[in-house]
C-alpha cells in the first residue's frame, strides 16, 4: 500500500466515466443472462424428467418437451439476450460520441445522407485526435447496421430496407452470421462470446478518443 501515490491516483482523470459504467453494465448483463439461461435449462430438463418418471404424461411426449426446451434455452432466449446487448452497446457508443461532438471546440459537421452519423463523427474526431482506429470504426459501422436490422426488422433479412448490404456487415464481424433457422427466413445470428470482443473494442475506442481530445485541447474549455 505504501507504494501507491494516493494523491496522484485521486487526481488521475477517468475518461468517459459514464460510458465505462454503461459498457461494464452491458458486459455484466450479457454474462449474467447467459449463465442464468444455462441454469434454467438444466432446471427445465430436471422438471421434465421428474414428470415423465412420475407418469404425468406419455413417455413419448418427453422427447417433444426436451426438444422444445433445447430450442428455447439454447437458441431463442440467448439470441434475444444478445440482440438486446448489441442494442445497448451501440447506443452507449452513440451517446458518448454525441457528447464529444456537442462539446468539440470546433464543430464536427454532418455527413452525407447515406452516412451513419456516428461513424462520420468518429472518423472526424479520431483524425483530429491523431488516432488510427479505422478497424474499430469499421466494426462499429457493421454493428450499427446489424443493430438497425434487429431494431427495425426483428433481425430478419427479408423485408429489411438495406438487406443487400447486410451480408457485407455480417462478414466484418466474427461470430456473426445469417442463418435459415427462423421460420420466417434468414436472420441474424450472434454466437455466444462474439459480443465480448466488440464490447472491449468499443471501450478502447471511446475512452482513448475522450482522453486524446481532452489532452489535446479539442474540447470546449468549460467542458
Amino acid at each position: 500500500m505504501s507504494d501507491i501515490d494516493l494523491g496522484r491516483l485521486m487526481h488521475t482523470p477517468i475518461y468517459a466515466f459514464d460510458f465505462q459504467i454503461m459498457i461494464g453494465d452491458v458486459q455484466e448483463y450479457l454474462d449474467f443472462s447467459e449463465r442464468t439461461i444455462e441454469s434454467q435449462y438444466r432446471t427445465e430438463l430436471q422438471s421434465i424428467r421428474r414428470h415423465a418418471e412420475g407418469g404425468d404424461f406419455p413417455p413419448e411426449y418427453r422427447e417433444h418437451l426436451e426438444i422444445n426446451a433445447e430450442h428455447r434455452f439454447k437458441v431463442s432466449l440467448p439470441l434475444r439476450i444478445r440482440y438486446g446487448a448489441l442494442l445497448a452497446l451501440t447506443t452507449a457508443v452513440e451517446w458518448s460520441v454525441e457528447y464529444l461532438s456537442l462539446n468539440a471546440a470546433k464543430a464536427v459537421g454532418k455527413g452525407g445522407k447515406t452516412d451513419n452519423e456516428t461513424v462520420f463523427r468518429l472518423k472526424v474526431l479520431t483524425k483530429r485526435a491523431g488516432l488510427e482506429r479505422g478497424e474499430s470504426i469499421s466494426h462499429f459501422e457493421a454493428l450499427a447496421h446489424v443493430r438497425n436490422c434487429i431494431a427495425h426488422n426483428a433481425g430478419l433479412k427479408k423485408g429489411y430496407k438495406y438487406a443487400a448490404e447486410l451480408p457485407d456487415s455480417i462478414s466484418r464481424l466474427k461470430g456473426f452470421s445469417l442463418a435459415q433457422g427462423h421460420f420466417l427466413g434468414s436472420h441474424v445470428v450472434i454466437e455466444r462470446g462474439a459480443l465480448d470482443t466488440y464490447i472491449e473494442d468499443m471501450k478502447h475506442l471511446v475512452v482513448d478518443l475522450h482522453k486524446n481530445a481532452d489532452e489535446q485541447g479539442l474540447l470546449k474549455s468549460d467542458t
